[in-house]
This record gives C-alpha cells, structure tokens and sequence, in this order.
C-alpha cells in the first residue's frame, strides 16, 4: 500500500507529463524539492526559507515547493526522483545520496577528522565544486552544504564507556557508521531516517545517534532515554539540483536559484546553532539522561584505523580524502 502510495504521488508531482530540463508549464518554471527530514528541523525550516526567497526574487517566474519527511518516500527514492526529472531538486545526505554512484562522497561523515562545526562548515563550502564535479556525470550540481551538528548517541540503556557498546545494535545511514559500530564493538544496521522511531521502540535496535536538533525533531527521546556526548561524527546535506534543468534556466534566473540556496544554508546554520542547545536543554527538561563518557580518548583509538581502511580502497577515495584534510 504504502509504495502504491509512493508511486501516486510521484506520478502526481510528475503529471501531466515529465517536462524537459529548464522547460515551462504556463509560463512559470517549476522548482519542485524535497527532503526525507522533518519540516520542523533545522534543515526543513531551511528548506522552507530557500523556496520563499526564491519565490519571492524569482517574481513569479519560477514556482518553487517543498516536500518534508516520507511524502514522496524515503531519501534514495527521493534522489532518484530528482535524478529522473520528477524533482528538480532534492536536499540530501552526500554519503546515502548520490553516494550510492559517488561512495567517496561518505567521507563527510567520517569519525574524529573534523575539529568542530566552524571547521566542517568551510570544508562544506571548499569542496562544493570538488562535489559537482563528480556528481554530474551522474545528472547532478551541488550546492548550499549545511551542517546538521555534532552526533551523540542516544541508547535504551546508558553508555558512559565504550566497553558499553559492546553488542549494541545501533541504526547507522551507510557504511562508514557501520565500520565505526564495529570498531566501536557494536553492531551496526541501517534504515530510513523515518523508520528510526518504531525500530527503537520495538526494540529492534538498541539505539541510533545524530544531533540534538535531529533526534528532537523526530522525538527519539521518547523511546530512548539515554543521550551519551561522543562528538563523533558531523553529518550535513547538499542541495543536489537536476543538472539539465539547472542548466536549462536562463542564466539571471539560475543565479538567482544559487543566491537563494546559499543565503538559505546561512540562515539555516544560524537556526541549528541556536536550536543544537535548546533541544538538547528541552530533552533534558522532559527526563532525557545526558551522559559523559569517562573514557572518550578510547573511543578516538577505536576509530584510527578507519582512516588507513578507507584510504585503501583505492585512489577515487585517496584523492577525496587529501582534498578533505587540506581544508584547516
């Protein structure tokens, strides 16, 4: 039922027909986008900012909309959508986007290699153009790279040491949150972001993690109570636009799509700044248990290899990787 559902509204989004890239329907080119995380997070209200500003310094010459959570299905369903023209663009996860041609691109989530989230902001920006470059040929531009915050772990049971983790089964979006469960003595499964919440309270998973902002906007603090502060991983989305449409678009009203994008991730990063510690102190307010780990250099260790790991796989990741690291 639910992919009949699925599939209806693609068709709906879609109709009458999928257009040509940059091509009109009455007049107005569409900018139809979506994202699989919620409207009320950060990277939502983001969301809803860029199709307002570009509405509004579009002047009715570009109709822009936005879809939120599972309404057109989960994030690869969506990036697909996007690919194929039934979305001219899709807000997305590099590494579970177009990280499914383009899997170097999961070095953005990686553990313990980013000092901070001003650090991880400029490599963001830095390799917009290293980003493009090798999603085209896939069919894809990237822009507006936001950072969605420093991930802790929320568990059922408390983690103060990393011996805690052992056996774990912990949600991940890709492989290198699974490579990092593993060395971390956990084991690691992935699922959709919008499954996260029953898997937990079914107990099919013993935990996830992400940001403050991210498990509130999704209540994950309702059916797990434990938040330990790791600081392992930084996770971001990209704008990823259908190339052909994009390049379709007159040239003053492409510019105007790419102003709008980067003046809606500034925007963005000022709510997820403010917003990582008022959801964090609103969990705590309604019985979340915060936890420091008495061990957090073990965990570092734990993860080292990770690096070597990646960089073995071959020079596609090796010439990402120096590209990352060179960004201070």
């Amino acid at each position: 039922m639910k992919k009949c559902l699925i599939l209806l509204l693609a068709a709906v989004i879609a109709a009458p027909a999928l257009m040509a890239a940059g091509a009109k329907e009455e007049g107005t080119y569409q900018l139809r986008t979506s994202t699989n995380l919620a409207a009320g997070g950060t990277i939502g209200k983001g969301l809803t900012k860029y199709t307002e500003l570009v509405n509004a310094k579009a002047g009715g010459r570009i109709k822009a909309v936005a879809n939120y959570g599972a309404e057109l299905g989960n994030q690869r369903e969506q990036v697909e959508m996007a690919r194929g023209g039934s979305l001219e663009m899709v807000v997305a996860a590099p590494g579970t986007g177009p990280g499914t041609w383009v899997p170097e691109l999961m070095m953005f989530e990686f553990p313990y290699i980013f000092k901070d989230n001003t650090h991880y902001r400029r490599v963001l920006k830095g390799l917009e153009a290293e980003v493009s470059a090798r999603v085209r040929p896939f069919g894809f531009v990237a822009a507006a790279g936001q950072s969605q915050g420093s991930r802790h772990m929320l568990t059922v049971n408390p983690v103060t040491k990393l011996a805690d983790m052992k056996g774990l089964r912990m949600r991940g979006p890709n492989a290198v949150y699974i490579s990092m469960f593993t060395h971390l003595g956990a084991a690691g499964t992935t699922m959709d972001w919008n499954e996260i919440y029953t898997a937990l309270q079914s107990k099919v998973i013993d935990g996830m993690e992400a940001s403050p902002s991210m498990i509130n906007s999704m209540k994950f603090q309702d059916v797990a109570k434990n938040l330990t502060i790791t600081n392992h991983i930084i996770a971001c989305v990209y704008y990823f636009y259908n190339e052909k449409w994009l390049a379709g678009l007159p040239e003053d009203l492409r510019k105007i799509v790419l102003d709008c994008a980067d003046e809606a991730a500034d925007y963005q990063a000022r709510l997820d700044d403010a917003d990582q510690d008022d959801s964090l102190k609103a969990m705590i307010a309604a019985g979340l248990k915060v936890h420091e780990l008495s061990d957090a250099a073990d965990w570092v260790t734990a993860c080292s290899p990770m690096l070597a790991e990646y960089r073995a796989k071959g020079e596609q990741w090796n010439s990402f990787i120096d590209k990352m690291l060179v960004i201070k």
